[in-house]
């Protein structure tokens, strides 16, 4: 994309992709996007300021949240997400250069990674466990429904790259309500789900940076369940870098996770009182 001032749209698409770019020369500025490369040009004196802009489009996990994020970020909105049928969904923002960002969520394809590679991942997790009264299929229905115990509102699509969005509070504006755009990975009915995960909006530095949580169900005795939550893909430079968000993050779901599942066991004492 071509841009009237390379420094500043570089240190603009920096914030909005919370990453550095990989290439940074003053005749180019490149970033990885998941696979995919967003590079910025500076504008030639004769292509004149404006020039109608550059178009770019993104395929997302959920172009909704990633409006929101961008006019967060001082976008501006040009097409609010709508869905064009197929359950494809698309719409778009300009940014501060006067380039136009499309976004588009197609459940037919899968979208480019947001989660950190192997390679940068930390083998630190979280781990947490607790042995609950209820049955696998009870907790599991639970975990399907996190608005009967846990958030005022979910958006739950049972199905591998379906919306796992759990609303804490729904008073926020769009983007900032909770888990919105994080996605089902894998699940196995009745014994294991795994879903991307994000930080709270507190978190700004990690809140656009995808970790994933494992759930997994083992029946034990009539009427007792073992739940084993594993929140892990950490990036290893960030839990290494006292500067940055990423150990506050962390020690954030160390709490989090444990009020999570004493919230699920209160739940099932109430229903089964």
């Amino acid at each position: 994309m071509n841009v009237s001032n390379l420094e500043a749209a570089k240190a603009w698409y920096s914030e909005l992709l919370g990453r550095a770019p990989y290439f940074d020369q003053p005749f180019y500025v490149g970033f990885d996007v998941g696979g995919y490369e967003l590079g910025l040009h500076p504008l030639d004196e004769g292509d004149g300021a404006g020039a109608g802009g550059s178009t770019v489009y993104w395929e997302v996990e959920d172009a909704g949240f990633a409006i929101a994020h961008a006019l967060e970020k001082g976008a501006t909105l040009v097409q609010p997400a709508l869905d064009v049928g197929g359950d494809v969904v698309v719409g778009s923002v300009q940014d501060p250069f006067g380039n136009l960002l499309g976004f588009i969520f197609n459940p037919h394809f899968a979208p480019p990674l947001t989660a950190v590679s192997v390679a940068e991942m930390s083998e630190q997790a979280i781990v947490k466990e607790a042995e609950l009264v209820g049955s696998r299929d009870a907790i599991w229905a639970l975990w399907c429904a996190p608005e009967t115990w846990l958030v005022e509102k979910a958006n739950v699509e049972l199905r591998v790259g379906g919306r796992y969005a759990l609303h804490f509070d729904f008073d926020q504006k769009p983007g900032f309500r909770g888990s919105e755009g994080c996605r089902i990975l894998s699940l196995l009915p009745g014994r294991m789900l795994s879903f991307t995960w994000n930080a709270p909006p507190s978190l700004p530095e990690t809140r656009f940076r995808r970790t994933w949580v494992v759930v997994e169900l083992e029946e034990l005795e009539a009427g007792r369940t073992r739940v084993r939550l594993t929140h892990t893909g950490w990036p290893a430079d960030g839990l290494a870098n006292p500067e940055s968000q990423w150990p506050q993050t962390f020690q954030y779901f160390e709490r989090a996770w444990s009020m999570v599942l004493q919230a699920l066991e209160r739940h099932l004492s109430a229903v089964k009182g």
